[in-house]
């Protein structure tokens, strides 16, 4: 289901859905019929789906982790020397550091998440030198969006869901998991059907990976296939800058014409 103001922030985010709030019907039309040659990647005068898609996955990329991840990285890294340490990590994030941790914390729930943080660090530092790069810092800061991070996120279930410590979880560690320790039809059917492979009644890490792992999901080949479906006046299947103008309520405010920099930057 979607509403007006998730095919803005879709399309533009936030910021300039909020600053297409307050521009003329004219204006908003003027600019989105600038954005048009950046996202017809083949020059043939329309949009396509796929080069609709891979514009809102760029968007919704650079703004969602990126942006984020650049801002905390420069802040954390201390000596400026493109990596960060765990102890620059932990000074930016909790204000101390390893040898704090025992005299001033020992019975606060902090190190439950430092001790996360941990096992989290040494999963993103894929080149094992107890440093993270930029892009090793992104895989911690957003372990869903990465592959690589696949076995921590599972780890972490196993930690989280499995009682009594066997190294499986059973049907009712699962359900306690997802916080549905009543009986749930839908829930012990993906469990038996989908989850368990090996039918054995519990799962272990490699099926709790699986279960874990994104599924082929595309929010941004949906939303631009949302958004074609609305916009494609004629019927062909991609779009045209004055069908885009011409349904630009669709279109004002999402990833595509972008979070707030593009508009600057190129207009």
């Amino acid at each position: 289901m979607h509403s007006a103001h998730d095919d803005h922030v879709a399309f533009l985010g936030e910021e300039m859905a909020k600053e297409f709030e307050n521009l003329s019907p004219e204006e908003a039309r003027r600019r989105l019929r600038m954005l048009v040659p950046r996202i017809d990647i083949n020059k043939d005068g329309f949009v396509e789906e796929a080069e609709l898609e891979i514009w809102i996955r760029h968007k919704m990329k650079k703004w969602e982790v990126e942006e984020d991840v650049d801002a905390i990285f420069r802040d954390m890294d201390f000596n400026n020397d493109n990596h960060a340490t765990w102890k620059e990590f932990m000074m930016r994030t909790y204000g101390f550091t390893d040898e704090d941790i025992n005299k001033k914390w020992e019975r606060n729930n902090l190190k439950d998440y430092i001790e996360d943080d941990r096992r989290k660090w040494k999963y993103a530092d894929q080149d094992k030198d107890s440093r993270l790069t930029r892009e090793e810092y992104e895989y911690f800061h957003h372990p869903k969006e990465h592959e690589v991070m696949i076995p921590y996120i599972a780890m972490k279930v196993m930690l989280e869901g499995d009682k009594d410590k066997d190294g499986f979880l059973s049907l009712q560690e699962y359900l306690d998991w997802l916080e549905m320790p009543d009986f749930h039809i839908m829930d012990k059917r993906d469990f038996e059907e989908k989850h368990d492979q090996n039918k054995d009644g519990k799962l272990d890490l490699k099926e709790v990976e699986d279960w874990r792992r994104p599924k082929n999901f595309n929010k941004a080949l949906e939303e631009a296939q949302h958004l074609i479906e609305h916009a494609d006046l004629n019927g062909d299947g991609k779009l045209s800058a004055d069908e885009i103008v011409t349904s630009h309520e669709f279109f004002a405010g999402s990833y595509a014409t972008q979070f707030g920099q593009t508009f600057h930057d190129e207009f």
